[in-house]
Order: C-alpha cells, then structure tokens, then sequence
C-alpha cells in the first residue's frame, strides 16, 4: 500500500494549517518507510509516536483557531479530532502489543483515508469560514 503524500490540491490557504499537513504527510511517509525496512521495533515504536505526538499538536492548533475565530462547526470538528486521536492511539498500542504485520495495513489505510479527508472536507470548512465562504458543515466521515 503507497504511503499518503502531498500535493499543492490539497492546500486549503491557511499558511500555518498547510504546513502542519505538510508534515504530517510527511511524518506518516517517514511511518510507512520505517514500518516497511526498519526491523526495529523500537525505531518503528519511536516514528509512530511523533505521529501520534504531531497530531495532537496539528489538532490543538486547529481547535485553537476554530476558538478563536467563533468557527460554527468547532464542537463537531472537535469530537473527529477526539475520534481520530482514541483511534490513532489504539492502533499505535496494538501495534506495540505485537500485531506489526497485521496492524501495518490497517495504519496506512486510516492515515491515508484520514489525512486525505481531514484535509479536503474537513479543514477546507475552516478555510471557507475563514475566508468568507462559510457552508453549512458537511456530516463528517469520520463519526461513527
């Protein structure tokens, strides 16, 4: 499975949030190597937590603009936040337990799957709000 990268589509044109995915793509693509040709666990172990450490940082960030700026959508964006987090976590600590080849597939699939609408639906209403072309929020993906 092809680790997740990034595109200039995918740019939302908010300087510091683009970064911040930037990087994440990046962190998640740095995973997917070590998960394919690092036989460490503990390098593996190590690249999966700043990962899951980023973010945590990415998503602080995000909610503190949302805050900020009264974004309408905070409360629902804040509980995808809440649900990807428990579930990047899980995974991280089933990795650890002992599944690495079983759990490797389903990581790449959730950070591909999860970056990808992050960013595109999303974040993208955060930018239309902070650009003036707020839309009702869209029901998130990532609610279960």
């Amino acid at each position: 499975m092809a680790a997740p990268s990034w595109d200039d589509s995918q740019t939302i044109n908010v300087r510091d949030l683009d970064g911040q995915h930037r990087m994440l793509a990046t962190l998640i693509r740095d995973l997917h190597d070590v998960m394919r040709y690092a036989r460490s666990l503990e390098t593996i172990s190590g690249v999966f937590d700043e990962v899951v450490e980023y973010t945590k940082y990415h998503f602080a960030a995000e909610e503190r603009l949302m805050r900020d700026t009264d974004f309408p959508g905070y409360l629902l964006h804040k509980a995808i936040h809440d649900d990807v987090k428990t579930r990047l976590v899980e995974l991280r600590d089933r990795f650890e337990r002992g599944g690495r080849p079983a759990i490797s597939v389903a990581v790449f699939q959730f950070l591909r799957d999860w970056l990808v609408s992050h960013i595109e639906v999303e974040d993208q209403e955060i930018a239309d709000y902070l650009n003036g072309r707020a839309t009702p929020p869209k029901r998130p993906i990532w609610v279960h």
